[in-house]
């Protein structure tokens, strides 16, 4: 994983390591561009649907804990995101003209979109709260 990618989180960094470690397994299965790679690429959509759910529950816990202003549109955000990632699961598994171009490009996108906007806007959040409470506790 890329440098700009982490986040100073360490939950939230080892998070996302393994969902890009996932993307990365079918990244490699989609280079393949063998018929027989199907059953890993179905395999890797379904641990990173899993992990990108747990992923999602265990940073929006966090948020609410930090009473996170923007947790209601980061929640919608994620649902969003699980509802199209749930989409690509049944199209990978069901259809045969699958596209995993298509596949490749949301993932990477999403993925790296999410981080870099979202996510990062939730732990310069984090830090703001984090330093104003050692402010306060200075005085």
């Amino acid at each position: 994983m890329e440098a700009k990618f982490l986040l100073g989180v360490e939950d939230i960094d080892r998070q996302h390591r393994k969902l890009f470690e996932i993307l990365g397994r079918v990244h490699d299965a989609l280079l393949a561009n063998d018929f027989s790679a199907g059953p890993t690429i179905r395999s890797a959509v379904a641990e990173l649907l899993d992990d990108t759910h747990e992923h999602f529950a265990s940073e929006e816990a966090m948020m609410e804990a930090a009473d996170y202003p923007a947790l209601t549109a980061h929640r919608e955000l994620h649902l969003k995101l699980l509802a199209e990632l749930r989409a690509i699961e049944i199209r990978a598994e069901f259809e045969a003209q699958f596209a995993p171009t298509e596949l490749a490009a949301f993932l990477r996108a999403w993925l790296a979109d999410h981080i870099l906007a979202e996510d990062k806007a939730f732990t310069e959040f984090l830090r703001i709260a984090e330093s104003g409470s050692d402010t306060d506790n200075n005085i």
